[in-house]
C-alpha cells in the first residue's frame, strides 16, 4: 500500500490530493470502510497493521497517543466545517505534538519522518498538516458533522462548501 493512499471514500468521493491523503487516511483510520466500519486502531494488533501498511512498525502502547492526535485532528477538520474552534483544536494538537524528529525536503517541499515510529506517522501527518495551512489548502479538509459519522473528506467545491462526506 502507498503510504499516502487514502483508501475507498464514502460516496464515490475523490481523495484528498497528494500527500494530504495519509493525514486523511490517519483520521478516518476511525472506520475502516472494509472491515464494515470497525475502528482500524480498536486493538493493537490492528493498530500494527494499519503503521505497517504504510511503512511504519507499531510498539507497544503508541496507539493511544497516536488515536489522542487523530481525534485532535478529527476535531480540527470539524471546525473547518464551522463545528467547533479552530484555535482550541490547535493548541489541543500544538500539546500532542510528536516528540519525533521531521527531515525537510527541500526538492520536493515536504516534511519526513526521521525513523518508522507511530511517532513518526504522528508527526508526518502534523507536518503535512503545518505544510497545507502554510499554503491555503488545509481548510478543504472537513469532518462530516453529521453525528454518528465524522468521516474526514477533501472539500474539492469550487467555492469551499461542501459539508457532508457523501449524499
Amino acid at each position: 500500500m502507498d503510504r499516502f493512499d487514502a483508501g475507498p471514500q464514502p460516496g464515490g468521493r475523490a481523495p484528498a490530493p497528494g500527500r494530504i491523503a495519509f493525514v486523511q487516511a490517519f483520521v478516518n483510520s476511525f472506520w475502516d470502510l472494509g472491515a464494515g466500519g470497525a475502528d482500524a486502531w480498536a486493538t493493537d494488533a490492528g493498530f500494527a497493521r494499519w503503521m505497517t501498511a504504510r511503512g511504519f512498525r507499531a510498539r507497544g502502547g503508541d496507539r493511544h497517543a497516536a488515536t489522542a492526535v487523530r481525534e485532535g485532528l478529527r476535531a480540527l477538520f470539524l471546525a473547518h466545517n464551522a463545528t467547533g474552534s479552530v484555535a482550541d483544536a490547535e493548541r489541543r494538537l500544538d500539546e500532542l505534538a510528536a516528540p519525533a524528529a521531521l527531515t525537510p525536503r527541500l526538492g520536493g517541499l515536504a516534511l519526513e519522518p526521521a525513523g518508522d515510529t507511530p511517532a513518526d506517522a504522528t508527526a508526518l501527518a502534523l507536518g503535512i498538516v503545518v505544510l497545507a495551512r502554510a499554503h491555503g489548502s488545509l481548510d478543504r479538509m472537513k469532518a462530516c458533522p453529521h453525528e454518528h459519522c465524522g468521516w474526514v473528506f477533501h472539500d474539492g467545491s469550487r467555492n469551499r462548501s461542501g459539508q457532508w462526506c457523501s449524499m
